[in-house]
């Protein structure tokens, strides 16, 4: 691994990731229950999404180890009046959970360093990719994806530090 790479990433901080498209930067969202998908189901709150046209979601990224070419972190969300890690449900979807129910961690696999911040991949702790599957609320009629580490297109993420 890239040693400014290292020594930048290599430690806990406080963050932000966008998905990386043609059109920009597509910030991150948690879904909420008010949210209605085409498919037919009232989502819960707390699943991680990328679209929308908010801030992407602040998160805290801590340190947990690193390999040669992956950095893992447990990923939070802070201020929240229950504490809740990123993991994944039984079919893959990204999302918060309460933190007794999440061991593994996250691996961010740095593919290039920029001003901006770190493009990188997220991949869960087996080294599956998250990807995107798009769908459209009724509600905001804007344009969603939910992110889930078997099925939908391969996201590339602009990491970015923050404070």
């Amino acid at each position: 691994m890239n040693h400014t790479i290292e020594n930048t990433y290599a430690t806990s901080f406080r963050g932000t990731l966008h998905a990386i498209s043609a059109d920009g930067l597509v910030p991150l969202r948690l879904s909420r229950s008010s949210d209605k998908w085409h498919w037919g189901i009232t989502p819960q709150d707390d699943w991680l999404m990328a679209g929308g046209n908010r801030s992407s979601l602040c998160m805290d990224f801590t340190f947990d180890s690193h390999t040669d070419d992956r950095l893992h972190y447990h990923i939070s969300i802070p201020g929240h009046s229950k504490p809740k890690k990123l993991g994944q449900s039984l079919n893959h979807y990204l999302g918060f959970y309460e933190i007794a129910d999440i061991t593994d961690y996250w691996k961010i696999e740095p593919l290039e360093e920029t001003d901006q911040g770190l493009i990188c991949h997220l991949r869960d702790h087996e080294g599956y990719r998250a990807g995107a599957i798009q769908d459209t609320p009724h509600r905001s009629g804007q344009t969603l994806y939910l992110l889930n580490t078997r099925e939908g297109d391969t996201l590339t993420f602009l990491l970015k530090q923050v404070g």
